[in-house]
């Protein structure tokens, strides 16, 4: 691979920039421009989506066209951003269209280092990614406007269209608000403004400043996608300076939580078991004290990664017994916490049925149960462990993104109500289900006779018919959409 010197300006004698450079560097003002005209606008549809898809291929037409070396695990990585980009399609949820184009933002970002050089999900994975999104593309953030003007370099003709083009660009803001004060000043002056405007073309004035973001957006796409021709920046593979914690402060910092921990656990027991067994005020002890032990979770996974980040180790940087034993310790705990929190969430979901945020949050507490899975499994054994957490977040966040959350829920709270474990169906509750609840409520319309039943289903389907006819059909094109539109479109027939 041809190395290019990524963090000097351009040298005097001013080399010819290659053709593809150009075209690339038009490109990315192209995908700037996508993103500011159509991702931003249509937040969480399938622009998003497109953009971040058009992202990657860019990408791979600079590794193409550079004959950039890569390995089959970068193509891998790569195929998995292609993938998450199409969650759109399946998902009207935004907020999981928003977390699935995050993943792909920084497993493409995380490329552009890897396929410089560094380690693949590595020992300096989190810093080769800040590096890679934070520093690398501003090293080379000037030569997406240089390589795009290069075309005209030489050409006398061409260099005066230019000058022109941006002598007009520059004119455009102040000429308005001349034209603007003009016409306040006088009114005969503003009428034949009025009138002239009359005559011309529908144009927005918010297209040119779309133009004018998607610069810096162009400029820092072309500065990340570029640096995949600079050497990945070399980290110090020694014992970091920055282990400096007395191991005894660290272990008897932690010592007190876990007393605790074990007194809490003990009287968990006792709790489960008496409200199983109706002692217990059972939906009391499922409501009680849940995000609190999410947050517990979160604090302990904190602490540990606190502890062996800065606690002083040995000579060859290898972890103390005692570290590995504590780690274990919490992290142990923090797994019964973990179980303990998820018994309280099913028993509460048996109770009152589910709700995202019901689902959300044990899918997050899932997750984090493998994460204290694998920080257990490090202890005894050393492994790749950022590969194997990249593996299982993979698959986890597959399922939150194409597992149609949305209508899961729908479906088995409909289904909990006939058989008769819920009391009484919460349809306000469907209202945030989006399109995925329109096809099993409009099932359950059909097959209900409890006419207050069918006026709550028609207000929910209501709602989602009006979301429906605002939304552009495009942007917001999925498949619960087109799901929930053949079940609107039966639901009016039967009403016909």
């Amino acid at each position: 691979m041809e190395e290019v010197s990524c963090t000097q300006g351009m040298p005097a004698d001013k080399p010819k920039v290659p053709a593809a450079d150009a075209v690339i560097a038009w490109a990315s003002l192209a995908l700037g421009f996508v993103f500011t005209h159509f991702a931003v606008k249509y937040f969480g549809g399938l622009w998003g989506g497109i953009f971040w898809a058009l992202l990657g291929v860019l990408g791979a037409l600079f590794v193409k066209v550079k004959s950039v070396s890569v390995r089959l695990s970068h193509i891998v990585v790569f195929s998995i951003a292609e993938l998450f980009c199409f969650v759109p399609l399946f998902s009207a949820n935004y907020f999981v269209n928003f977390l699935a184009a995050a993943f792909s933002f920084i497993l493409y970002f995380y490329l552009t280092a890897a396929i410089s050089g560094a380690e693949l999900f590595g020992r300096h994975f989190v810093l080769d990614l800040l590096i890679s999104v934070m520093a690398r593309p501003f090293e080379n953030f000037t030569r997406q406007p240089r390589s795009a003007f290069s075309i005209f370099r030489g050409k006398t003709r061409s260099k005066n269209v230019l000058y022109a083009l941006i002598g007009l660009l520059i004119a455009v803001p102040l000429t308005i608000v001349v034209v603007f004060l003009l016409m306040r000043s006088d009114e005969l002056f503003e009428n034949s403004m009025d009138e002239f405007s009359k005559h011309l073309p529908d144009f927005s004035f918010s297209v040119f400043w779309e133009i004018l973001f998607a610069i810096p957006l162009a400029m820092y796409i072309f500065g990340a996608v570029f640096s995949m021709r600079c050497a990945a920046p070399a980290h110090n593979e020694g014992e970091p300076s920055y282990r400096f914690a007395p191991p005894i402060a660290a272990y008897f910092a932690v010592t007190p939580i876990c007393i605790f921990y074990l007194i809490y656990i003990i009287t968990q027991f006792g709790n489960i078991a008496n409200a199983i067994g109706k002692t217990l005020d059972y939906s009391e002890f499922a409501r009680r004290g849940f995000f609190e032990l999410c947050a517990i979770a979160v604090i302990n996974l904190g602490v540990i990664v606190l502890m062996q980040t800065f606690t002083r180790r040995k000579q060859s940087d290898a972890k103390p017994f005692a570290l590995r034993v504590y780690t274990v310790t919490i992290s142990l705990f923090t797994m019964l916490i973990i179980a303990t929190a998820i018994t309280k969430m099913l028993m509460y979901i048996g109770e009152y049925g589910m709700t995202l945020m019901r689902v959300y949050t044990s899918w997050f507490m899932l997750l984090l149960a493998v994460i204290f899975v694998l920080i257990i499994v490090l202890q005894i054994r050393d492994y790749e462990i950022w590969r194997v957490m990249f593996a299982a977040f993979t698959v986890m966040f597959g399922l939150l993104c194409f597992g149609d959350f949305e209508g899961m829920i729908a479906r088995y709270n409909i289904s909990a109500y006939r058989s008769g474990e819920l009391e009484e169906l919460d349809v306000r509750a469907f209202g945030e289900l989006g399109y995925s609840a329109a096809a099993p409520a409009a099932e359950l319309l059909e097959d209900t006779s409890d006419d207050r039943l069918k006026s709550k289903i028609n207000g929910v389907l209501k709602d989602i018919q009006i979301v429906d006819e605002y939304q552009d059909g495009f942007a917001y094109f999925s498949i619960p959409r087109a799901r929930a539109q053949t079940a609107l479109e039966r639901v009016e027939v039967l009403k016909m």
